[in-house]
Order: structure tokens, then C-alpha cells, then sequence
């Protein structure tokens, strides 16, 4: 039985090749891929609407296959894990913080509240910095919202 790793290694293998090639045939080699994904992403839209009717958990255990989701991944036909919330935005407040602390400030999370609001806190110098709003706005908010599309509203409370 084959492996995601031997079919990607030999996918890589063939692309390395490709990309030595002029442009004129790197274009036809790329057109002729992107037709077969396209074929393969129409027939496997229809297996999943059609197994989807007659058994939802069969659908579900093949995705559990490596290569099925791996695939399934590929066509976008299934959605990629996402961390939950609270990782999303400790990961977000990581990525200010450094610009904060620069300026003796930082921030914390107070609190999620579903579905759609976070608050929290400056502190340090941050805290009553005449720039806190755009800070806020600016960096913070602009953050939390592209790692975390689902939060609209975040409040700062002291």
C-alpha cells in the first residue's frame, strides 16, 4: 500500500523536472494538470453528495484515510482543522505583543464571549497612553479579527 509520503514525493520529483522546461511547455504541462484536477474535483463532489445521502458515517470514517483527506483537503472539499478560539486569540495577542512591550505596555485576555466578542486589557503604559485607541484599533483589533474572522466586536476594559 502506498503512502502520502512516497505520492508527494514523487508528485515533488515530477514538478522539479517540470520547472527546468521553457515557459511554453511549463504552461502546457500546468494547463493539462489543472484539467485533471478539475475532472477529479467534479467527480468527487459528486461521490461526496452521493455518499453523503446513502451514509453519512462512511463518508466520515473514509476521511479519516490519510490520502482521502489529503486529497479532499487539496480541492478544498473538506475544511482544513482549525485551532480552537482561545488559541486563535492567544496567538494573535503573541503577535502584538512584542510592538507593545516595546513601549513598556502589554495586553491580556479578559474574557471570550460567544459568539462573537473579546475583551480585554492594556496594561503597563498601554493602559493610559494617550494612543491606546489606535493601538487598540489599529493593531490589536485588526489582529484578533484576521486570525479569528468570527469575533466583530472587542472591547477594552480596565
Amino acid at each position: 500500500m502506498t503512502n502520502l509520503e512516497e505520492l508527494v514525493t514523487e508528485i515533488n520529483r515530477f514538478e522539479a523536472i517540470i520547472s527546468h522546461w521553457d515557459e511554453s511547455q511549463r504552461s502546457v504541462a500546468v494547463g493539462f494538470k489543472r484539467a485533471i484536477e478539475d475532472l477529479h474535483k467534479e467527480a468527487l463532489t459528486r461521490l461526496i453528495k452521493s455518499v453523503k445521502q446513502e451514509s453519512l458515517p462512511a463518508l466520515q470514517n473514509a476521511v479519516k484515510d490519510e490520502i482521502v483527506y489529503a486529497v479532499l483537503l487539496y480541492h478544498e472539499l473538506v475544511k482544513p482543522p482549525q485551532l480552537p478560539l482561545s488559541q486563535r486569540v492567544q496567538t494573535a495577542l503573541e503577535i502584538v505583543r512584542p510592538g507593545l512591550q516595546s513601549h513598556n505596555g502589554d495586553v491580556e485576555l479578559v474574557a471570550i464571549k460567544p459568539p462573537d466578542t473579546v475583551e480585554i486589557r492594556l496594561i503597563g503604559t498601554c493602559s493610559n497612553c494617550p494612543t491606546s485607541t489606535l493601538t487598540l484599533s489599529q493593531g490589536i483589533e485588526q489582529t484578533i479579527k484576521e486570525y479569528c474572522p468570527e469575533i466583530t466586536k472587542i472591547i477594552a476594559v480596565r
